[in-house]
């Protein structure tokens, strides 16, 4: 393995700089969380945060149209549009905008393609949502973790200079590379920017340990969730360069996550199956 001198040091300025102008409907989905928390919420507070970016309520507006909401009763109306779908669906279509407006471009740092990111993406949010469950763990803040760990690998080919990743024969772990090369990781990017938009400790907590979450003291449920869900992930064929090796299954996260290997299977079919339905929410 080589070891290059590390000159491309990313700042949290940088990073911060780079992730607003990426990646608004992600702000939006921070800042929904807790309004979808509370029972006293009113319809009129959640249209009024979407509303605040309008290419994410044109595109919430076209996914409440979908024939999977059971309706062929055309919306043109955000008010409509939460109405129809649900708060909680609501969330699960903010989140699935905020991958798309992250996946707008093939990353050439990591010579991936933009399909392949979101499409890893999402497969990962519906495998740790289903996960969620037999870890008793909040879905919804396992769903965006998973939606949202790739944030920083997109914040660091916007800033890369250049760089390109060699590949897994020259570095096995992209993050080894990652660390070596701007100081950080991408998962320290992410949670970098989820931070500053004061996110929920759950997600930011899952994506800072997903890559090892029996490494502290403490033990991380979240990150154990969002670890198997990125294993599953790369069963479905759907995974990303540079990562495998961190998604190995061992008995000890299987209990972590409240799983067996028979139950594990068994939610990644499920898991399977949650995934074509969001790919279908977006037509």
């Amino acid at each position: 393995m080589n070891t290059p001198r590390s000159t491309s040091q990313l700042s949290r300025e940088q990073i911060i700089a780079a992730g607003n102008k990426l990646a608004p409907a992600a702000v939006t989905l921070g800042r929904l969380r807790p309004l979808l928390a509370d029972p006293n919420t009113e319809l009129e507070e959640i249209v009024n945060l979407i509303r605040l970016d309008p290419a994410l309520t044109l595109h919430v507006v076209r996914l409440s149209n979908s024939v999977l909401f059971g309706t062929y009763q055309h919306i043109d109306t955000l008010e409509g549009a939460v109405g129809r779908v649900g708060f909680m669906e609501i969330y699960r279509l903010v989140g699935l905008a905020a991958s798309k407006q992250l996946c707008q471009r093939d990353l050439i740092t990591y010579r991936l393609s933009a399909t392949r990111l979101w499409e890893n993406s999402v497969a990962t949010a519906a495998a740790a949502e289903v996960l969620a469950l037999p870890a008793n763990v909040e879905s919804g803040l396992s769903y965006a973790a998973g939606l949202l760990r790739n944030l920083g690998t997109v914040v660091i080919d916007t800033c890369s200079a250049g760089k390109v990743y060699p590949g897994e024969a020259e570095w096995p772990l992209i993050s080894d590379w990652e660390k070596q090369t701007f100081g950080m990781t991408s998962a320290e990017v992410t949670t970098t920017l989820l931070e500053h938009w004061r996110f929920p400790a759950g997600v930011v907590d899952a994506i800072r340990a997903q890559h090892d979450p029996l490494a502290d003291d403490i033990s991380n449920v979240g990150a154990c969730v969002l670890n198997l869900a990125c294993g599953v992930s790369r069963r479905f064929g759907l995974d990303l360069p540079g990562e495998a090796k961190h998604w190995e299954r061992s008995e000890a996260k299987l209990a972590l996550g409240g799983v067996t290997d028979l139950v594990l299977e068994q939610c990644a079919e499920n898991a399977h199956a949650h995934y074509l339905a969001l790919c279908a929410t977006l037509g």
